[in-house]
């Protein structure tokens, strides 16, 4: 028999021409790396990078040249031209610290990257889904409404026949209202949703099409929950970055304490002839070795100048020094807080896993209850265009359990959201990268 509804599919398919053309799934993750939240987590990783290429070329041999011109009365003038070149060659320098803490905070710019954009992969299937829904949500109300109008004629006629109260038609008159108003709602929801999806992926909302992907029936992980526990621990964004950050505590306090004990010590040798110089040094405390040389030019008058080798050596040894006795307090004050964080990330993640894993478990029980649903709703289906076809029946119970299919087919699909949307989140909270395949670095 010819159903009195269209169904879902050609309800969908009476959206306007603009929207027509479908909307994949899969073109719409490819077009994320285009996207505007994409790009800016990616310049905040540039920018890390950029400091580590500076603190590596800090790190690096510097040469510096210079001038001194000296005018004596009674002894003459002279120009001396010198160069000096350095290089950080002990492993405690500054140059060294400052790469190797560049080094971590390039790892955390990295984190923080695959966070940013696993968010917006997760935030495109919602928006993606939720277009979907809406989609659906505007052909169950037209539907609905289409019902209640059947049905507000139906008792209207009632009651001029006298077979249906007053009462009746008003509640009549209000189931249509109410349908009327769940309409204007779902259009403005479908708008909204086609403006969201539409922001995310640059896109003019009319050029967006019809998300034509329907939701997949995830599973639970093949690994038991605690291997997953542990994947989780070992792949976390929020865990390494606690950790990066314990390790910048302890390279602080380490870097305190060699501050105190070691002492500033130097070593120097040299050799000058006719004025001329030439030296090489090593500071114990900062690290750096340089190396200089003189050279006199144009001297008006000369004197006697000395020739030879020459070493020198100093030492200064702090006795009584608070203010490095303060910052090793300080640091020290600093890696404890480092390892409670870490402490506290590692909790913060188990729990979210446990959390992230019953939610999918939850969502994969609600589909077997939406498919049972469905399936009643297409029994009480057949079972109402039987009983028009008997006569024992009315169009309008045709109707109404066409709508209530329409209804069980949109609840199948938005447990099947869910459950997809779970497996995504749960995927997330076990430090999965979800934009592997997108191509990205």
């Amino acid at each position: 028999m010819k159903r009195l509804l269209p169904t879902l599919a050609t309800l969908l398919a009476l959206a306007p021409p603009v929207l027509a053309q479908g909307l994949d799934l899969s073109d719409a993750l490819k077009a994320l790396p285009s996207t505007l939240d994409w790009q800016s987590a990616d310049l905040s990783y540039e920018s890390a990078l950029r400091q580590l290429e500076a603190a590596l070329a800090a790190q690096g041999l510097k040469l510096s040249g210079g001038a001194d011109y000296t005018l004596r009365e009674g002894s003459g003038s002279g120009l001396t031209v010198s160069a000096t070149a350095s290089l950080g060659v002990l492993p405690w320098s500054s140059s060294a610290d400052a790469v190797r803490s560049a080094e971590r905070a390039l790892e955390r710019a990295a984190l923080a990257r695959r966070e940013a954009r696993n968010n917006l992969y997760i935030a495109l299937h919602t928006q993606y889904f939720n277009l979907r829904q809406a989609q659906a949500d505007l052909a169950l109300a037209q539907a609905t409404l289409a019902l209640r109008e059947r049905q507000l004629q139906i008792v209207t006629a009632q009651n001029q026949a006298g077979s249906a109260t007053l009462s009746d038609l008003l509640t009549a008159q209000q189931n249509l209202d109410a349908a009327r108003s769940s309409l204007l709602s779902a259009q403005g929801t479908l708008e909204l949703a086609r403006l969201t999806l539409a922001g995310t992926l640059g896109l003019n909302p009319q050029q967006l099409g019809n998300p034509t992907t329907p939701p997949e029936e995830p599973s639970l992980p093949g690994e038991g929950l605690e291997a997953l526990l542990q994947r989780a621990l070992a792949s976390r964004p929020d865990v390494l970055r606690a950790l990066s950050q314990l390790r910048d505590a302890e390279e602080n306090l380490a870097s305190a304490e060699r501050n105190r004990l070691i002492p500033n010590a130097s070593v120097s040798l040299g050799y000058s002839d006719s004025g001329s110089t030439l030296s090489a040094g090593l500071n114990l405390k900062s690290g750096t070795a340089s190396l200089s040389a003189a050279l006199p030019v144009g001297q008006s008058t000369s004197s006697a100048l000395l020739q030879g080798y020459s070493l020198g050596l100093s030492l200064s040894v702090p006795i009584f020094d608070p203010v490095s006795d303060s910052s090793i307090r300080t640091a020290q004050t600093a890696l404890q807080a480092a390892r409670q964080a870490l402490a506290t990330a590692r909790k913060s993640a188990e729990l979210d896993v446990r959390q992230k894993y019953q939610n999918l478990q939850t969502a994969q029980a609600a589909i077997a209850a939406a498919r049972a649903a469905l399936n009643t709703a297409n029994q009480n289906l057949r079972t109402a265009q039987a009983r028009l076809q008997a006569g024992t029946g009315t169009s309008v119970e045709v109707q109404a359990a066409q709508v209530s299919q329409l209804q069980a087919q949109r609840n199948l699909e938005a447990a099947l959201i869910q459950a997809q949307l779970a497996a995504l989140a749960l995927q997330n909270a076990l430090g999965a990268d979800l934009t592997a395949t997108l191509g990205g670095k």
